[in-house]
């Protein structure tokens, strides 16, 4: 049976929770429910994001900073071997 858009929702929103390092308290995870019942209600498309901007406005969840990424490689560097001119 497939999952209803509020279940995948809150999915989405618990890992999202999850990666960016907040702890999932029981009052936090009241607020969530009530957002996700206050955005069906108003009949949102976009779920996720009216939930999460509703959480950030109420101060309940910070966005997370940048996240820094290592590079995965040495830089790049032009060179020929020798097939002609360049």
């Amino acid at each position: 049976m497939r999952a209803t858009r509020s279940e995948q929702t809150l999915r989405r929103l618990f890992a999202w929770l999850r990666w960016s390092g907040q702890e999932l308290t029981p009052e936090l995870e009241q607020a969530i429910l009530q957002t996700l019942v206050e955005a069906v209600e108003a009949g949102a498309q976009d779920l996720f994001g009216v939930c999460l901007c509703t959480l950030q406005e109420r101060g309940l969840v910070t966005r997370p900073g940048p996240v820094r990424v290592p590079m995965i490689s040495p830089p790049l560097h032009r060179s020929s071997i020798g097939y002609g001119s360049y």
